[in-house]
């Protein structure tokens, strides 16, 4: 372990730097790890600004250029020294791999140092750098042996491991489930083509939209303090009739575009239907910014009920239409 005392100012306290390194005598590629510590006053500091590797020998350049490559930097850490109030340990470690064999310095970092003098006036920032570190880094290559004159190892083949015995097993009863949901599939399909099964018929949109009323009508009766789930069925069994009858995605519709399109299409229900308030406060009692009573729940209903019958009576045929249709 190494120390070195650095004297800032005649009126600062000094730094003393320990370094100690995990070892000192490795190969070449071997990664070493060099800590740094130092006792700090209190509201002093030490930042790392550059990490510095030697310049290599005339004519002996490793082949990635530097002697040391340094891997990223671990934040320094800081705990309570007991030996003056308010100091700290500070210890930072750097972690590198040296790539040139023989004796190598290892040259301290540069460092900032922002400290206080007894007064608590602040010292400007210095640079400061802890001692060298020496190491021993040994070859890999045979003794007294140049890389250009080593001739390359001869490839080895390159035995695959065959298949184990479980391997065969599992592929097998993969092959079996396989095999089995195949015929599932098909014997299912022979079923339904043997029953003659059809598709449901389809409930014209005004029928439908009568008997989902008439649910919510009995919903409607024990309605509770939070009528939001009626309110967003009401809306929806209502935009589903005026999507089928209309042809038109009126579900994807807001309240907004519904209304207006609908004033494009020509299409205006009656004033006692009051369609836009049904649909606005049902979205008020939906998104939690309205109340309804059960009264207010059987006036929607009835409105609800008035628009099937204005909408019905406005898309029905006309009565001539309708007779030429029958005398036909």
């Amino acid at each position: 372990m190494t120390r070195s005392v650095l004297f800032l100012t005649a009126l600062a306290a000094p730094i003393v730097f320990g370094v100690t390194a995990d070892r000192t005598e490795v190969s070449v590629g071997d990664p070493v790890t060099i800590t740094y510590s130092a006792r700090l006053a209190a509201g002093s500091s030490l930042h790392l600004d550059a990490l510095v590797t030697p310049e290599p020998p005339e004519g002996q350049r490793p082949p990635g250029g530097t002697v040391l490559e340094f891997e990223p930097p671990n934040p320094p850490a800081a705990e309570r020294w007991d030996g003056k109030e308010g100091a700290v340990l500070w210890k930072q470690a750097i972690t590198f791999i040296p790539f040139l064999a023989g004796t190598v310095v290892v040259p301290g970092p540069h460092f900032t140092f922002e400290g206080r003098q007894p007064d608590g006036t602040p010292v400007p920032p210095q640079d400061v750098r802890p001692p060298a570190v020496t190491l021993r880094v040994a070859s890999r290559l045979p003794k007294d042996a140049k890389p250009e004159t080593l001739a390359p190892k001869d490839d080895r083949p390159v035995r695959l491991p065959g298949p184990s015995l479980l391997f065969w097993i599992g592929l097998a009863a993969l092959a079996l489930l396989f095999l089995a949901a195949l015929w599932w599939r098909i014997l299912r399909k022979r079923r339904a083509k043997a029953a003659g099964t059809s598709a449901p018929v389809q409930v014209p949109p005004g029928a439908e939209l009568l008997a989902e009323l008439a649910r919510l009508a009995r919903e409607a009766e024990g309605l509770g303090d939070d009528p939001r789930s009626f309110y967003g069925e009401l809306t929806h069994a209502l935009k589903r009739y005026l999507e089928r009858r209309l042809e038109e995605p009126v579900l994807e519709w807001t309240t907004f575009e519904t209304l207006r399109r609908l004033r494009e299409k020509g299409i205006e229900f009656p004033r006692e239907i009051g369609f836009p308030e049904l649909l606005s406060a049902a979205d008020l009692v939906k998104f939690g910014k309205g109340r309804s009573t059960r009264e207010d729940a059987r006036s929607h209903l009835s409105r609800a009920r008035l628009l099937h019958e204005s909408l019905e009576a406005r898309l029905a045929p006309p009565p001539e239409a309708s007779g030429k249709a029958s005398a036909s």
